[in-house]
């Protein structure tokens, strides 16, 4: 990981999610912000599916922060299911501007 852990979530172009910044220096809290901010989006293309229950998911990541998906799974039913794939980039935070 770099020294500023902050990363652009990109999605893929056939989900209607716009792209979010995320700090992962706390990779449990990026997950929950950019649920928070995906689910939104994903419930209403999920449920036009006939896929609503997909949006009771959870968001992962590769080892090296570089691609993720949403992940849904029924360990009762022994089925699952990843949509939504997305990129991640490393990011620079927002320049401050100094005020003189």
């Amino acid at each position: 990981m770099t020294n500023t852990p902050t990363y652009l979530v990109e999605f893929g172009p056939a989900w209607p999610v716009p792209p979010i910044s995320v700090d992962y220096s706390d990779p449990n809290q990026a997950a929950r912000e950019i649920e928070a901010h995906a689910i939104p989006y994903l419930t209403p293309k999920l449920t036009a599916m006939g896929r609503p229950e997909l949006a009771d998911c959870f968001f992962r990541t590769d080892r090296d922060l570089t691609e993720g998906s949403f992940m849904w799974l029924d360990l009762a039913g022994e089925r699952g299911a990843q949509f939504c794939p997305a990129r991640l980039t490393p990011a620079q935070p927002a320049a401050t501007q100094e005020t003189r």
